[in-house]
């Protein structure tokens, strides 16, 4: 007896040391979530030299989500970054366009904002590009079915190296999908979002390393090649993971013919400095769109 009991007590230690193991990785899988949270949310106000002004505003969504009990059980009983900071719902992401259109907004391409910055033609209008980052599968079943409906343009940021992977909350698309969308829709634009250096080391973006420069070569040159394999075309567009890179990165960047984005909160305008470097872009949450986008609204 002595012997079962002394057994059941070295079980019950072992099964005490497996779960403080399993609560201390959880709580710092956790904490790298809210990290990567904190440094992705555009936490920036509209500046008050931008309300109202005519220019270019480039909306950053991720995860576009159905709203159902299901969403709201989830979002009660869950703390996850990804379902509450970088989600709206669709309901929400349906009435935001409708707002951008009540107010006389024009939603436009990717493609015909550059043309339009090339130009540098002052603004006549208020515009709105759309985007997308990581190539969530929420928004293939939701956004963009309805972007096509209403026959709005928009842009997908593609991770290239965790397509049809789970990360961080996400399920991501997979190619065979992301290529049928591409051969059927011709409203929309594929961007890169590097090949695999989007994380954080220590709490900075890797893009953010001074060290990490020849990987983000590599890296680019990876990311290119599957879009020339998958998709069959070259981007010059790419958006930081997190909003920055470092001074480095963006000179390779713009000497080479690419547009890059940030996600800092602002417009491009008629002042030249807002074309400069990294494009604002700001990553719509509830208060993000109300500090950042309906402040600006005419």
């Amino acid at each position: 007896m002595k012997n079962i009991k002394k057994s059941w007590h070295l079980v019950y230690i072992l099964i005490f040391i497996i779960a403080v193991l399993i609560s201390v990785r959880l709580a710092y899988a956790q904490k790298i979530a809210e990290n990567e949270s904190k440094r992705e949310i555009s936490t920036g106000k509209l500046a008050k030299s931008q309300e109202k002004r005519n220019g270019i505003q480039i909306l950053c969504y991720h995860r576009v989500i159905k709203s159902n009990w299901l969403t709201t059980v989830t979002k009660g009983l869950s703390n996850n970054n990804q379902i509450h900071e970088y989600s709206v719902t669709l309901p929400t992401f349906k009435h935001q366009l409708a707002t951008l259109k009540k107010h006389h907004v024009r939603i436009i391409s990717m493609r015909t904002a550059e043309k339009m910055l090339k130009t540098n033609e002052k603004f006549s209008h208020q515009y709105v590009v759309i985007t997308f980052d990581d190539c969530d599968q929420t928004v293939f079943e939701n956004a963009i079915p309805y972007l096509e409906k209403e026959q709005l343009p928009y842009t997908l940021f593609i991770i290239t190296g965790q397509t049809n992977q789970y990360n961080r909350g996400s399920q991501m698309e997979d190619w065979p999908e992301i290529k049928a969308l591409q051969k059927k829709s011709k409203l929309v634009t594929f961007g890169l979002h590097t090949n695999n250096l989007h994380y954080l080391v220590e709490n900075k973006p890797a893009l953010m390393l001074p060290e990490n420069y020849q990987a983000f070569k590599k890296d680019l040159r990876t990311a290119q090649k599957k879009f020339r394999t998958e998709l069959n075309l070259k981007s010059n567009l790419y958006a930081y993971p997190y909003g920055e890179a470092t001074n480095r990165i963006q000179k390779y960047l713009k000497k080479h013919g690419y547009l890059t984005f940030s996600l800092d909160t602002g417009i491009i305008d008629d002042d030249p400095a807002t074309k400069q470097g990294a494009l604002p872009r700001i990553m719509v949450t509830d208060k993000a769109w109300k500090q950042g986008v309906l402040k600006w609204l005419k």
